[in-house]
Order: structure tokens, then C-alpha cells, then sequence
């Protein structure tokens, strides 16, 4: 991490993001400096700063998961579902192991209804770290919806479908008489 980013939760974030712009006007070059911003702009929740920045970040460093797995989870927040996901893959193509992607990866599934990819993705980032709140969070989430799923089904009784059709005939008679 560079020497301009948080080192601890007590810092101001929004004067760590003036020193991370004046770190910027002198290394330009640095991808590691974006990288940091777009965080700290994660944590003031301006999602839109964080995605500009993680934009820079990603031409300087375009080989570095944290990067791309930054853009899905800012996209995601800006409700743009679809390059949230695929910035998600390419983060795990990059690193299998980036938690926040799969994390990005499992709220998309539940949005989708795939509880079950949901649950995959969250028991991997718990074999990462068993202790990772927001994984546990979206298991439980995923865990309703299976449960929610079935409760519908259950609620469709055999035949339920065949009781909005007419009333089968049981004489010889042509139908016009039978429905008399």
C-alpha cells in the first residue's frame, strides 16, 4: 500500500484523497496511487470518483486484480450491474482468490435469483477467510432465498394448472350438451 493511503481507520479520508491527488500530480505514473484513491473514495461512497479512478488505475496497472474487482464493486453500486459482472470475471481470471470480486459475483447472482451460484461463490471466499462478515451475510442471503423458492413451490399443488382448463366430459355426448 502506498505511503499516502489510510493506515488506519481513524484518518480523514477526505484529506487522505487531497494527499492522494497531490501524490498523483507528481507520479502520475504511479498505478498504485489510483488504486488507493479509488478506495478511499469507495469509503466516502462517491462511487463515481472511485470508478474514474479506478479507471486510471487500470490503464497503469491492467494485470492487477484489486484494480478490476474495485471497478465491479463501484459499478455494482452504481446499479450497472452487467460491468459489474464482467469486471468481476476478469479480476478472477486475474487472481481466483480476490475476495471482493467474488463477492461482487455473489450479490449479482442473488439479484439473478441463482441462489445456488450464490452459495458457491460465498463458501469459496469462506475458505479464504471463515471469519469474512460480508460472505457470511450473503450466504444467509442466498440460504432465505432457496428457502423462499421452495415455499413457492410448495404453494403449486399438483393438477393446480389443469384446474384453470374446463371440466373434462365424461358422456358420449358432443360437448355443446355437456356444457348445457
Amino acid at each position: 500500500m502506498n505511503a499516502f493511503a489510510p493506515t488506519s481507520t481513524r484518518e480523514d479520508p477526505a484529506q487522505v484523497r487531497a494527499q492522494l491527488l497531490d501524490a498523483i500530480r507528481l507520479s502520475p505514473d504511479d498505478g498504485e496511487l489510483p488504486l488507493d484513491l479509488g478506495n478511499v473514495e469507495m469509503e466516502l461512497e462517491n462511487f463515481s470518483g472511485a470508478l474514474s479512478a479506478f479507471a486510471v488505475a487500470a490503464g497503469l496497472l491492467p494485470r492487477e486484480a484489486r484494480v478490476h474487482s474495485g471497478q465491479a464493486l463501484a459499478f455494482q453500486k452504481l446499479g450497472r450491474s452487467s460491468d459489474a459482472a464482467h469486471s468481476a470475471v476478469l479480476a478472477v481470471s486475474l487472481d481466483p482468490n480476490d475476495a471482493r470480486a467474488l463477492k461482487v459475483l455473489a450479490r449479482i447472482h442473488l439479484y439473478a435469483w441463482q441462489h445456488e451460484a450464490a452459495e458457491e461463490t460465498c463458501h469459496r471466499v469462506l475458505q479464504l477467510n471463515a471469519d469474512d462478515a460480508d460472505a457470511r451475510q450473503l450466504l444467509e442471503e442466498a440460504l432465505v432465498q432457496e428457502a423462499k423458492l421452495a415455499e413457492n413451490l410448495l404453494d403449486v399443488r399438483p393438477g393446480a394448472i389443469r384446474r384453470n382448463l374446463p371440466p373434462k366430459t365424461t358422456s358420449r355426448q358432443p360437448r355443446e350438451h355437456a356444457l348445457k
